[in-house]
């Protein structure tokens, strides 16, 4: 809830009456003067406590990675909780990324192409694995880049903009005619063992790390700067990573963290869960996004694991209420 407006003793004001006083003989009494007050704004460590006591209330026993980056000013909040308990996140927590590695795969592209990305094929492939999150454009997409080793120059194109977590091992297929694994990646996020998320070999990421590259592409969208133009500098420049912001917005469920935010607010975002085929059973949720909202820009990405199932109800309405949270910290409602 928001601060509620006050007063406040207007203490140099006071010392000077009060001495005042002290020298008369006769005057004896002191008026005081105050000051209206407006409500004091939460802190961001209170962001973080509320948050956390969200996932508490929800029961949710599994594991749950949340990262936020201000873009204004470059504050965050990055924790973990296993079974309503937070972990460390130093190295941070190792997650299936699913879906939302198709925003690295898109950056590949760019990195690539330049500006010819812009053009089809690209332009349509990039369009239908954002926006209907299909996998077959992802793999041609991979496939541009190198008939055999697409995903692997995805990983290390991550490597070059500090990202030591996130890598594709392998291109998506299908269950009916799997892909073999590249290469075994080992990650210090994944070499943790006080904390199970079984993470996909094929891909894998961090909340921290998913968004730190959407910090860098809304850097280099505004600014023309970052880590992304920094380490491409021939083929990334602003006017590609606004496209690539165009792409993300483009992908609109009204689920997870746009569930949380008012109708019409620009969420430029990847989500993912994977369904397992034999039982239909979802065990990783997420979402990657930036929020644009009156009160400030940035970057909500949170990810979810639990060993049994994670139940869409409950855990789709958490990241709604995380989300919903985050919003109302930025833009905190009037009494």
């Amino acid at each position: 809830m928001p601060g509620v407006p006050g007063t406040i003793l207007d203490i140099p004001r006071a010392v000077r009456l009060i001495e005042d006083t002290l020298r008369s003989p006769t005057n004896r009494k002191v008026a005081l003067s105050f000051q209206r007050s407006s409500a004091a704004r939460p802190t961001i460590q209170n962001l973080e406590i509320l948050l956390q006591q969200n996932i508490t209330v929800a029961n949710f026993d599994g594991v749950i990675g949340v990262y936020l980056f201000d873009l204004q000013n470059g504050q965050e909040i990055h924790f973990a909780m296993d079974q309503e308990q937070e972990i460390s996140v130093n190295p941070d927590v190792a997650f299936t990324s699913s879906s939302t590695v198709k925003i690295p795969i898109m950056v590949s592209v760019f990195t690539k192409y330049g500006a010819a990305a812009l053009e089809d094929p690209y332009a349509a492939q990039i369009l239908d694995m954002i926006l209907k999150s299909e996998n077959p454009p992802a793999d041609r997409l991979m496939e541009s880049l190198d008939e055999f080793r697409g995903p692997l120059i995805v990983t290390e194109d991550m490597r070059k903009i500090g990202l030591e977590n996130t890598f594709l091992a392998g291109f998506f297929c299908s269950a009916e005619f799997p892909c073999p694994l590249l290469e075994q990646i080992n990650t210090p996020a994944n070499q943790r063992v006080d904390v199970e998320t079984d993470p996909d070999p094929f891909n894998q990421t961090t909340p921290s790390e998913a968004g730190m590259l959407l910090a860098d592409i809304y850097q280099c969208a505004t600014t023309s700067g970052g880590a992304l133009i920094a380490a491409f500098p021939d083929k990334i420049n602003s006017q590609i990573c606004q496209t690539m912001i165009t792409y993300l917005a483009s992908d609109q469920i009204g689920v997870l963290i746009e569930a949380g935010v008012p109708e019409g607010t620009q969420v430029a975002h990847k989500h993912g869960w994977i369904t397992e085929p034999s039982s239909g059973v979802i065990k990783n949720i997420s979402d990657a996004g930036i929020v644009y909202t009156p009160g400030g820009n940035y970057v909500l990405v949170i990810y979810a694991y639990h060993p049994v199932q994670t139940i869409w109800e409950p855990v789709s309405t958490l990241f709604a209420q995380l989300s919903q949270a985050v919003y109302n910290f930025y833009n905190v409602p009037t009494q």
